[in-house]
């Protein structure tokens, strides 16, 4: 493409009206949604990490009490193995509540909210 083919392509589209509008609120919509976006990724990024830092330190407490009282392990182990379905139903609902504490609502809210 020439130079004055250029120029003759940039004269008629100054000359044309556009056949689009974009609503005056445009440029904030769109950042609200970029906005919206990262603020999702961060609350799941924070509720990860609290759901490390719980079992890291779980798993520390469980193995210093391991290496102090075995018998004690031994028997919150056999009574956690005995009740199974319990257990996991209560971490299953702490998991959900928080979940839902750190991310969902979070997301909800500013989904809801106007501009």
């Amino acid at each position: 493409m020439t130079k004055d083919e250029l120029d003759l392509i940039l004269e008629k589209s100054f000359k044309k009206e556009p056949e689009f509008n974009l609503p005056a609120d445009f440029a904030q919509k769109l950042t609200f949604s970029i906005v919206r976006k990262q603020q999702w990724k961060n609350d799941l990024n924070e509720y990860l990490v609290i759901i490390g830092v719980l079992t890291s330190l779980f798993a520390a407490v469980a193995g210093f009490y391991y290496f102090i009282d075995k018998t004690f392990v031994l028997e919150v182990f056999n009574l956690v193995s005995a009740h199974i379905i319990q257990v996991v139903l209560v971490g299953f609902i702490l998991n959900f509540i928080l979940f839902t504490d750190r991310v969902l609502l979070r997301f909800l809210f500013n989904k809801w909210r106007r501009i």
